[in-house]
């Protein structure tokens, strides 16, 4: 990778794989009316291969769900705000142990 090219954003790494793939696709129909089946089964693979990565990078964006520690969100604020609405809602996500 070139030291002075520009990263991609997901978004943006996400539309190029999707670019290759369309393309991929469009050669291989070219190489099938050209009737040359191997080199379209070649195409066509890497085609899937594109479509899987561009799934791969959107899967990386979709938010996942989590365990949220309340308590920590808000003694976190506390520490760095000091607001007692804060410290209210820690004493309020207290877990008693069993």
């Amino acid at each position: 990778m070139d030291a002075g090219a520009q990263r991609l954003t997901f978004l943006q790494a996400i539309a190029l794989v999707s670019q290759v793939a369309n393309r991929a696709d469009q050669v291989a129909a070219g190489l099938r009316a050209l009737r040359e089946p191997e080199a379209a089964d070649l195409v066509a693979g890497l085609a899937k291969d594109a479509d899987q990565a561009a799934q791969a990078l959107r899967a990386r964006l979709a938010p996942t769900p989590r365990d949220t520690n309340w308590y920590q969100v808000h003694r976190d604020m506390w520490v760095r705000y000091g607001d007692p609405g804060d410290l209210a809602a820690m004493t309020e996500n207290i877990v008693e142990p069993s």
